[in-house]
């Protein structure tokens, strides 16, 4: 059990720092929050810290809460992970000095009672988690594939709940039992987190796109929208800017005559998705065109011209958009299409 345990703990450390290096460094948004980047390291190295006080208790240390980085660590998780939350997905919104409130959880270190503390923590980590499925809720008349994004974000909201039971319950369960479950339930947290952005790599991105405009002011005031929408389909069917692998947000907007907000405010709200989903769309629409149109052309070939920076890109974004993959598709279509089945036909 005790190996279990500690490999769940350095599961937890390891995955937690790079996943703060791939939001920082390699995860694009059309507006990144450097406030977002700020709570997101301060809830990585709270994280990594309650992981090292269990990696150190597995192996026969002390127990985590008789250490002060321990006790300081778990009180600054609840509001480092409002914070991300708060400014990941809504990164335009300016700091106000009420915001400052949600530092309350960090201010229950000074408690000298866990059987008080622990609870009111808890309360306040399963609040933000509720609060964080409710915002993402909000979006779902935006997101095309909504029931699976807020599937991640239920489950962390119920993950919230269990670790709020576990606060309640620790005075009875005791340490060992506390300390295990609290492991376990961190790890399943990062683990969805990993699931999410494996899966769908511009998911924040998209939902950030997609709460500005729900919960943003409009920027299209005095915008001739259909005209503006007329542009785009016109960049995108003649001049295939799709193809361009490094086609961005800002990029698109200058040649519409829009700004990025103005674009990213147009294709949420007119056409359903984000920019990153519709550049995708876009990009395997023509791609399955080429697959039929050409035959003997390599999928990686096809991917490269589509504007796919590799081939497993193509892969993901077809089957994420069709259900199947590049190669199945063309074999589908051009044996339905074939001579020999439209006679049996």
């Amino acid at each position: 059990m005790s190996q279990a345990s500690l490999a769940i703990a350095g599961f937890c450390i390891v995955s937690s720092v790079l996943l703060f290096i791939a939001y920082a460094v390699f995860i694009r948004v059309p507006v990144k929050s450097a406030y977002s980047i700020v709570s997101c390291a301060a809830m990585v190295a709270a994280l990594c810290a309650i992981e090292i006080g269990h990696w150190n208790y597995f192996q026969g240390g002390p127990r985590p809460f008789e250490t002060t980085y321990y006790r300081v660590a778990m009180f600054v998780v609840p509001s480092a992970f409002y914070f991300f939350g708060r400014w990941a997905i809504l990164p335009a919104e300016p700091f106000r000095p009420r915001l400052l409130v949600h530092l309350a959880p960090v201010l229950l270190v000074a408690v000298g009672s866990l059987a008080i503390a622990l609870p009111i923590l808890f309360t306040f980590g399963a609040a933000y988690a509720l609060w964080l499925a409710y915002l993402v809720y909000g979006l779902r008349e935006r997101r095309k594939q909504f029931r699976f994004e807020f599937l991640y974000f239920a489950v962390m909201s119920l993950l919230g709940l269990i670790v709020l039971a576990l606060g309640f319950a620790m005075p009875y369960t005791g340490d060992a039992v506390f300390y295990r479950v609290y492991n376990v339930a961190v790890a399943l947290g990062i683990g969805i987190i990993n699931v999410a952005l494996v899966a769908n790599p511009q998911l924040i991105g998209d939902l950030a796109e997609a709460a500005r405009v729900k919960y943003g002011t409009s920027t299209l005031g005095g915008v001739d929208v259909q005209a503006a929408l007329d542009r785009l389909r016109l960049l995108m069917s003649e001049r295939k800017l799709y193809q361009d692998e490094d086609l961005s947000l800002n990029s698109l907007a200058s040649e519409v005559g829009l700004t990025a907000h103005q674009l990213s405010e147009l294709i949420n709200s007119r056409l359903g998705m984000g920019f990153s989903r519709y550049v995708r769309e876009q990009r395997v629409e023509a791609a399955k065109a080429l697959l039929l149109a050409a035959p003997s052309q390599s999928i990686l070939s096809v991917s490269l011209d589509m504007g796919f920076r590799s081939q497993s890109a193509f892969y993901a974004a077809f089957k994420e958009i069709t259900g199947v993959t590049p190669g199945e598709f063309r074999e589908s279509r051009l044996r339905k299409d074939s001579p020999g089945a439209k006679a049996s036909s």
